[in-house]
C-alpha cells in the first residue's frame, strides 16, 4: 500500500499522530498561542500546496472543486445534505464529519480545527482566484453541520444580442 492508496481521512489521522504530540510539546515549551500560530502557518502552506496540486489535477473551476470535495469525502469521511450546483455556485452542508469525530474522540477539537478545518480557505487561495468560500460554522467547533458556500467570481457577462 502506498500513500496514494490512503483516503485523505487516513492521511490526516496519520498526520495527527505526529502533529498532536509535537504541537502539545511546543505549547508547553513556548506557550499555546505561539505554538498554535507556528503550526497554523505551516499547515496553511501545506494547504496552499494542495490547492495548487488539485487545481493542476482537476482544473480550477467549480467542476474541479467538486472533484476536490470528492477527495475530502472519500471512504465516507463526510456526509452531505443539500448539495447544490449551479453555473456559478456550489453549496452543501456537511452533516457528518469523521475528521471531527476523530479529534473529538481525543478531546482535541481545537487542534482538529487548526490541523484540518483551517485549511479550507487556504486551499481555495491557490486552487482558484475566481472562487470564493463562505463558511460560518463547523462540526469541529460544535455546530450541527458545516455550511460550505462556494461562489464563482468574475463571470463574464452574457453578450447582448
Amino acid at each position: 500500500m502506498t500513500a496514494d492508496d490512503l483516503t485523505l481521512l487516513e492521511r490526516r489521522k496519520i498526520e495527527g499522530k505526529v502533529l498532536i504530540p509535537m504541537v502539545q510539546a511546543f505549547q508547553r515549551a513556548i506557550g499555546k498561542e505561539r505554538a498554535n500560530e507556528i503550526a497554523r502557518e505551516v499547515i496553511l502552506e501545506f494547504a496552499r500546496a494542495s490547492g495548487v496540486g488539485w487545481s493542476g489535477q482537476f482544473g480550477n473551476g467549480l467542476a474541479g472543486l467538486e472533484q476536490v470535495v470528492d477527495v475530502w469525502s472519500a471512504g465516507g469521511s463526510l456526509e452531505f445534505a443539500e448539495r447544490k450546483r449551479s453555473s456559478d455556485s456550489l453549496s452543501f452542508n456537511v452533516t457528518r464529519c469523521q475528521y471531527a469525530e476523530f479529534y473529538q474522540s481525543l478531546g482535541l477539537s481545537e487542534l482538529g480545527f487548526l490541523f484540518h478545518c483551517n485549511r479550507d480557505f487556504a486551499v481555495l487561495e491557490t486552487f482558484s482566484p475566481d472562487v470564493s468560500l463562505t463558511r460560518t460554522q463547523t462540526i469541529m467547533q460544535g455546530a450541527s453541520h458545516c455550511d460550505f458556500r462556494f461562489q464563482q467570481r468574475n463571470q463574464p457577462a452574457a453578450e447582448a444580442t
